[in-house]
């Protein structure tokens, strides 16, 4: 794990584990396994679901999970948050879902941030980390806006200049619209907080980005 880096916004969701959070959600396995293997060792008797839609990624960071002999600890599952969860009402302590709810529209991410409270125990936390509309990426030329889905289109800078531009689909956000997803879904905000830090284009975490982006940080309760 050591040249994996931890991130600024990574940090502050495993500091809001506490002894108490048993069961924990890990929605989009963190790059290379990171954040979960934190997770697993802040709290020694916690259990760690850690979901995703990518098999190639889930393979890489088992193969670490196993190297840390954390395989009984963090659980690895193929599954899709935008599709009805496959748990139990109130059955989890602690939910973290960084820089992967903005990849659902609006209407999807209405309808996965009412599965998550669902599944989530009355006064658990809920660790959200998306990317802003304020995003360098974003403003690149090219972008567009679609109203309906909420979703801004913005080139790939790897392919920029290229003869084959790839485009890159997020629901960015502003403080305000996140807030009123969560406060429709029926969360309590503890805080939300816009900063900037630099993220990795590569799932095995080499690839920076050369300016750092905007994020929104958002802790939630389910009350």
């Amino acid at each position: 794990m050591k040249s994996f880096k931890p991130s600024i916004s990574e940090e502050h969701g495993i500091n809001l584990i506490k002894d108490k959070d048993r069961n924990i959600l890990s929605i989009g396995i963190s790059t290379a396994g990171y954040a979960e293997i934190e997770m697993a060792r802040k709290n020694p008797n916690s259990h760690i679901i850690a979901m995703t839609i990518d098999n190639k990624g889930l393979e890489f960071t088992k193969r670490i999970i196993i190297e840390e002999g954390l395989q009984e600890r963090i659980e690895l599952k193929i599954e899709d948050i935008s599709e009805k969860l496959s748990y139990t009402d109130n059955y989890f302590d602690f939910i973290y879902a960084r820089l992967v709810l903005h990849y659902l529209n609006n209407m999807q991410l209405e309808n996965t941030l009412s599965e998550i409270y669902r599944v989530m125990k009355e006064n658990s936390k809920f660790f959200i980390a998306v990317r802003s509309l304020d995003e360098w990426e974003a403003k690149l030329e090219g972008s567009t806006f679609d109203k309906e889905t909420g979703f801004t289109k913005y080139p790939d800078i790897k392919t920029i200049g290229t003869n084959n531009v790839r485009y890159i689909y997020r629901r960015l956000h502003s403080k305000d619209s996140i807030e009123q997803f969560l406060l429709k879904a029926g969360f309590k905000i503890d805080y939300i907080q816009e900063y900037e830090e630099y993220l990795y284009r590569d799932y095995e975490r080499i690839d920076i980005n050369p300016k750092p982006n905007k994020i929104i940080e958002v802790c939630a309760s389910k009350i």
